[in-house]
């Protein structure tokens, strides 16, 4: 018997030891391309598993159905997760790796560009994607919407149009900003944010609360390694214009 029950711990450890990791197409936090998983997420995912052992298999999908796959399977983390409020007692969270904060950017030419409060912002014209998290922010805080111009309906198009000045400063997050100005073969250096619309809730990896406890603790504890040796942020600074920029320096209270 205590050879069969040292047989069932040995398999119940390996299954353990297994992680599911569902995920969307959102650059370039994680995407996919030419069947490779590509992203800051998926570096940092990458490193976690060389560091902790972990197998982890992923899986990118619709996020409705990333989020409904990650319910059903208890050993499985669902990625890039905004922690908000509503979700926080919904999921174990590791990171975060990004503030994710909505900040306001424009091109690094144009310091004539101040703002120290939103009614500042005012003064200037706006670009901001059809339907962005942006949008709605400004319009609950009040902002003058006549000086938001919205007639972009992806994020690539409109840090096009801050690049034509079309308008003088862009919203939305840092990370893909850069990202897509690259890929439109734009000098990313050239982004430079303004002003913080609204504190980001950080951008994590979301376990299912039903996990294995030890899965979760192997994988926080590679996660805090890797943190710690400064590797998480190494990472982070790939994607950002200006190694050791960060946050800007007004925050909408």
């Amino acid at each position: 018997m205590c050879l069969v029950a040292l047989l069932w711990l040995g398999v119940a450890a390996a299954q353990a030891s297994t992680l599911k990791a569902y995920t969307e197409e959102f650059a370039p936090f994680n995407y996919t391309r030419n069947g490779q998983h590509l992203g800051l997420a998926n570096q940092i995912l990458e490193r976690v598993a060389q560091e902790s052992g972990i197998r982890i298999e992923r899986f990118s999908l619709p996020w409705l159905r990333a989020v409904q796959a990650n319910q059903q399977e208890p050993d499985s983390i669902i990625y890039t997760m905004v922690r908000t409020p509503a979700r926080d007692k919904q999921y174990v969270w590791v990171g975060p790796y990004d503030d994710c904060d909505l900040v306001m950017m424009r091109l690094k030419p144009r310091t004539d560009i101040v703002i120290q409060n939103l009614k500042d912002a005012e003064r200037y014209v706006l670009g901001a994607p059809r339907g962005a998290a942006g949008i709605q922010t400004l319009q609950n805080a009040g902002f003058n919407m006549k000086r938001v111009d919205t007639t972009s309906a992806e994020e690539n198009r409109t840090v096009k149009m801050l690049f034509a000045q079309r308008f003088d400063l862009s919203v939305g997050l840092l990370i893909p900003h850069i990202f897509s100005a690259r890929e439109l073969g734009l000098d990313a250096s050239q982004i430079v944010p303004a002003f913080t619309l609204a504190k980001g809730y950080g951008c994590y990896f979301a376990f299912n609360p039903a996990a294995n406890p030890n899965l979760v603790s192997q994988f926080r504890a590679a996660y805090q390694r890797l943190q710690e040796r400064g590797e998480i942020e190494r990472i982070r600074q790939q994607y950002l214009a200006n190694p050791g920029q960060n946050a800007t320096p007004s925050v909408v209270k």
